[in-house]
């Protein structure tokens, strides 16, 4: 308020008198007083309304910020679920054809017995089941792999072993089954020519000559038959025992070979969410593998017997 404002209030107090000079102190007093703290806290109601606004507006803001994070925190849950998903379907279809092919592997350690299974055939087989076995190393984790590599280490040595043991079986077989169809050939000229001897001599048509050549036929095919099964019989008593103990070789390999095996087995198990205790998946396999050992002892036992 400057000079001239209070000398107008002057002259219309003055007019009024003394009673209009209280009235107008008064005024004055309530203007300068309370209009001022009416509008300040005016003032700050609007503002209290407005911090409240953006307070609301914050915490909209961050509710929203905080579901798109659940959500892409969900869906990134949801792609590591789905992959966790499909690496163990993968190792499952990869398991499942490896321990068959395992157990493949270990029947054809056994065939090497089987002298009537080629040796292609064998190896043949061990190509197809050694590639179902090598997906393994794709999938498998450090321990699995390790003991994987280990088993099919003794498989692979096993094999060239019994390989080379095999082959002077398969040889001396061959030469006696060569030795079985000459003496066949010569059993079939005997009786070729009784044969003829039959049929001449009822026609009235043999001569002494004749007689003579066919007789001395005969006893040369005759002799060459008995050199035959006399080689026969040599070289079958020999394949008898040898045979015999190659069979209780292959078969002492299958055993120690499937000794190594519950290892893989094990560690299989274990990434699959199939745990099984140790103490006890080793009790269970060693009561059977010691139950096989038994019957296959038994079954030799027999079999030395009565070559005898």
């Amino acid at each position: 308020m400057n000079i001239e404002d209070v000398e107008k209030l002057s002259t219309i107090f003055g007019i009024f008198g003394f009673g209009a000079v209280v009235g107008g102190g008064i005024l004055f007093y309530f203007l300068k007083s309370y209009i001022p703290a009416y509008l300040s806290k005016k003032g700050q109601n609007l503002a209290t309304k407005q911090d409240i606004g953006a307070i609301t507006d914050q915490v909209e803001a961050v509710k929203t910020g905080y579901a798109q994070i659940l959500e892409e925190v969900k869906v990134s849950n949801q792609l590591k679920m789905s992959a966790i998903e499909r690496e163990q379907s993968l190792k499952k279809e990869v398991y499942m054809e490896a321990v068959e092919a395992i157990s493949q592997s270990q029947i054809m350690v056994a065939n090497f017995s089987n002298l009537n299974i080629t040796g292609h055939a064998i190896t043949s087989e061990f190509s197809v089941q050694a590639g179902k076995i090598a997906k393994v190393q794709i999938v498998g984790t450090k321990e699995t792999v390790e003991a994987l590599i280990i088993f099919m280490g003794e498989v692979n040595t096993a094999c060239l072993h019994l390989m080379l043991e095999r082959a002077e079986l398969v040889t001396r077989m061959k030469t006696i089954e060569t030795l079985e169809t000459l003496r066949n050939n010569h059993q079939s000229e005997i009786e070729r020519y009784v044969s003829i001897m039959k049929d001449m001599n009822l026609a009235g048509k043999l001569d002494k000559g004749t007689m003579d050549y066919i007789n001395r036929s005969v006893e040369f095919e005759s002799n060459r038959s008995d050199e035959h099964v006399a080689k026969i019989d040599e070289l079958s008593d020999v394949q008898k025992k040898e045979h015999l103990l190659y069979v209780k070789e292959c078969m002492d390999t299958f055993f120690r070979i499937s000794r190594c095996l519950p290892k893989v087995i094990l560690s299989i198990r274990k990434e699959l969410g199939l745990d099984i205790s140790d103490e006890e998946y080793m009790y269970i396999f060693n009561l059977h593998i010691n139950k096989g050992e038994i019957v296959f002892e038994n079954f030799l036992s027999k079999l030395q017997t009565e070559i005898v």
